[in-house]
């Protein structure tokens, strides 16, 4: 049975059903924030410097009252600072800059262990006549065993 209204059904309909309208906007959040999450992604993809460190026993980081200039030569031998693409002048730029400032420059080079010994040597000889007195390399953890040296991951059992 249907129910009916005291009123007649020729008034005008003044209530507005607004849950389609609500859908809708939900199901556009849903796109907006998967497409967002989707384009974060592709930029660290993008940021990210493909490296393979060699490994070594010894070392100790440089101090944590500066922060040291982060020198990144990568497979391909392209040079960066600080995450950015430079060429090793504007590396030099950026030492006198730090000089300027009253720090002395300090400097972690990282580079890929497959890299020629040649060009991680001339970043280094071109760090050295910059003026960079501390300069550090940045290796793998390796844990000295009975068995030889082996990688900190391997270690840890894989962790």
């Amino acid at each position: 049975m249907a129910a009916t209204t005291p009123e007649s059904e020729d008034d005008l309909i003044s209530a507005i059903n607004i849950t389609p309208l609500v859908d809708i906007f939900l199901v556009l959040l849903i796109i907006f924030m998967v497409t967002a999450n989707l384009f974060l992604q592709q930029e660290r993809k993008l940021r990210e410097i493909a490296l393979t460190l060699p490994t070594a026993a010894s070392g100790v980081p440089p101090d944590a009252d500066s922060a040291p200039l982060n020198v990144i030569v990568d497979r391909d031998g392209k040079t960066y600072l600080d995450g950015a693409a430079i060429e090793l002048a504007g590396i030099g730029q950026a030492i006198q800059g730090r000089r300027d400032a009253g720090r002395a420059p300090q400097a972690v080079l990282s580079a890929d262990r497959e890299l020629p010994y040649g060009r991680v040597t001339k970043v280094i000889d071109y760090l050295k006549l910059q003026g960079v007195g501390n300069l550090a390399i940045n290796v793998e953890d390796l844990v000295i065993t009975a068995e030889g040296a082996v990688p900190v991951t391997a270690a840890a059992g894989g962790k």
